[in-house]
Parts: C-alpha cells; sequence; structure tokens
C-alpha cells in the first residue's frame, strides 16, 4: 500500500516538474509546413529558451505583460513568437507560434525596395533604399510616405488607436500626424527567404510582448515524405541554430 502511494506521489511530482519545465524553461517546436530553409526544414524539432529574454509569464489578460528578468532582443536570433494577425491586441499567449529571424530590434532601420524585398542594409543592388524605422518604446517615428500605410495597420492593431492612412498621409485620434510616439517595442523578422512571404512583409512589426523565445537547436528531425525507416534526418540531430 505505501509502496503505491510512493509511486502515485512520484509520478505526480514527476507531471508537475514536466508542465514546469515546458511551460517556465524550454520546450520542443515542430517546423510546420514550408519550413524556413535552409535554416530549418519541415519536420524539425527544435529547442525554444523561454528565458532567453526574459520569461513571459503567462495570463496577459489578468496580469498584464510581465517578463522575469528581461533581457533585449538580438539581431540575427532566431526566434518563436505569437502572430500579429491571429492575435493583434494584449492577448499573446493563445494564438499558435510562428518562426522568423530578427533583423531589426527596436529602433533599428530597415530598407525596403521592389517587389516586397526588405534588408536591414541598404542594398542599392537590390534596390533596398527606402528607410523604414521600427518603433521603439516612447520614440517619435517620422511616418514615411512609403510606410504609411504599415505604420497605420499598426498602430490600429498593437498601440489601442484609431489609425488610417489616406494617400501618404497618416490619421490618428482624427487628426493628421507626420510624427507618432509609439509606446511598445517591436522587431522586424524575415523568414530567411525571399520566397517565403510569411514574415514581416506581410503582417508587420512584431510587438516584443508577442516573443516567446529564442530558438537554440535542432533536436532532431522527421521527413514525412520517407517511409518509416527513413524517416529520421540523421544529419540534422543536435545542430546549433546559427
Amino acid at each position: 500500500m505505501k509502496l503505491g502511494k510512493h509511486l502515485i506521489l512520484t509520478f505526480l511530482a514527476a507531471g508537475i516538474l514536466f508542465f514546469l519545465l515546458r511551460q517556465c524553461v524550454c520546450t520542443i517546436i515542430a517546423i510546420p509546413q514550408g519550413g524556413n530553409a535552409p535554416t530549418f526544414l519541415q519536420g524539425d524539432r527544435v529547442l525554444l529558451n523561454k528565458w532567453s529574454y526574459g520569461l513571459r509569464l503567462p495570463r496577459t489578460d489578468w496580469f498584464g505583460y510581465q517578463r522575469v528578468r528581461r533581457k533585449p532582443l538580438r539581431k540575427y536570433d532566431w526566434i518563436a513568437f505569437n502572430s500579429p494577425q491571429v492575435c493583434p491586441d494584449a492577448l499573446p499567449d493563445t494564438s499558435s507560434l510562428c518562426v522568423g529571424r530578427v533583423i531589426a530590434c527596436p529602433g533599428d532601420t530597415v530598407w525596403m525596395g521592389k517587389d516586397g524585398l526588405v534588408s536591414d542594409r541598404k542594398d542599392f543592388r537590390r534596390g533596398c533604399i527606402w528607410p523604414l524605422v521600427v518603433p521603439a518604446r516612447g520614440m517619435h517615428v517620422h511616418i514615411s510616405p512609403w510606410a504609411v500605410t504599415l505604420y497605420a495597420l499598426t498602430i490600429q492593431r498593437h498601440e489601442g488607436e484609431n489609425a488610417t492612412a489616406k494617400g501618404d498621409t497618416l490619421f490618428a485620434a482624427n487628426h493628421s500626424m507626420e510624427f507618432y510616439r509609439f509606446h511598445r517595442d517591436y522587431c522586424w523578422v524575415s523568414s530567411g527567404n525571399d520566397a517565403n512571404l510569411f514574415d514581416s512583409r506581410s503582417f508587420g512589426f512584431v510587438p516584443a510582448e508577442h516573443v516567446v523565445g529564442r530558438l537554440d537547436a535542432v533536436l532532431y528531425s522527421l521527413d514525412g515524405e520517407q517511409p518509416w525507416y527513413r524517416i529520421l534526418r540523421k544529419k540534422r540531430f543536435f545542430r546549433t541554430v546559427e
């Protein structure tokens, strides 16, 4: 009888420990269809470090956005984040995870070109010559005519204020604005592939509140198109994310 109680308590403690580990330390996520080649392939199982920028506490609808031991985002990190399209408001922990590479942190500038091309530096060869400032908390950003629609969308979705773009002019709070003071930090993320448009080119700036953590390593990988005896991609085991 005592042995049975000990076993139950052991399994219960192990279950609680596993739950806390997934919620508060790290977890494994699967790269979805399409992948982020060449860094990630569909079927990769990647270690997500939830402490890399400070642990984001759950239940933002109860306590607001809070992080334990907050750290700034780092340029060129691969991150997991909640989609700004699925969850535009202050409840980011309720939507599915997306994957992208940070190419601009709050206050940085990216450069836009034709056909949706974006670079983290001015690139005349690719035509990326139009500067776009990534908003930071408390920053007065000049509303560039070529990016007025993007800024209006960001303000409408994430700043809690009605905003529209009329021609080359931003209207917020029923006033035309040449500058706007943002109240959140944002970043610009890339899919790592110009052909994969599921990144900031399609959904705009990603609020820092939506970032869950950094992707540190590919633990293992499964190729769903192969028969069961060849499903493991052995060369992708324990690969550090660069």
